[in-house]
């Protein structure tokens, strides 16, 4: 049986599962709309004017639902040459202080973000281009998608002080890149 803490820790590591689905998603729909305008542009000689611009909203929704999970796997880029040439001690200092410096950074992310949707609905402020998509929409997975990064920081920094690794090699797809 985990610990409390650990069972909030596993909690932020499935909420980034299924974020990480959501981007995939969000990777999906990117390329039917392209192919969708492709094939209209091509077979039918007409464009299909909201697909670039849902793409783009598609782009920050994905990456943004993902980060989580890549920070989790520890896939996102990092340097560790200064890691790795440094006593523990040191190394551990330098973990913990740049992870806590990605604890600030990610929840003023979060926070800007829920901010900017949470106006963006009260407003009702919509897309300059033809769709007038009502804007909160492609923002609020991006908020979402920020949010769970904040958390998944936050559970990395106690994951550190637990003295735990702060990625999970598991998760990883792919090879190490040197």
């Amino acid at each position: 049986m985990r610990d409390p803490v650990g069972s909030v820790l596993d909690a932020v590591d499935e909420l980034s599962v299924w974020g990480a689905w959501a981007s995939a998603f969000c990777i999906a729909s990117i390329l039917g709309l392209i192919v969708a305008e492709v094939a209209a542009r091509n077979l039918l000689n007409v464009s299909l004017y909201f697909a670039w611009e849902f793409s783009a909203y598609l782009m920050g929704g994905a990456f943004l639902l993902g980060a989580g999970y890549a920070l989790r796997a520890g896939a996102q880029i990092r340097v560790n040459v200064l890691l790795e040439n440094v006593p523990k001690p040191v190394s551990r200092f330098f973990d913990l202080f740049s992870t806590a410096c990605g604890v600030v950074i990610a929840a003023y992310l979060a926070y800007a973000l829920g901010e900017l949707t949470w106006f963006s609905y009260v407003r009702e402020s919509r897309s300059p281009e033809r769709s007038e998509l009502l804007r909160w929409i492609p923002q609020f997975p991006m908020f979402f998608g920020a949010a769970l990064f904040a958390l998944q920081m936050m559970a990395r920094l106690a994951r550190l002080l637990r003295g735990e690794p702060g990625e999970d090699q598991r998760l990883r797809i792919g090879q190490d890149i040197e």
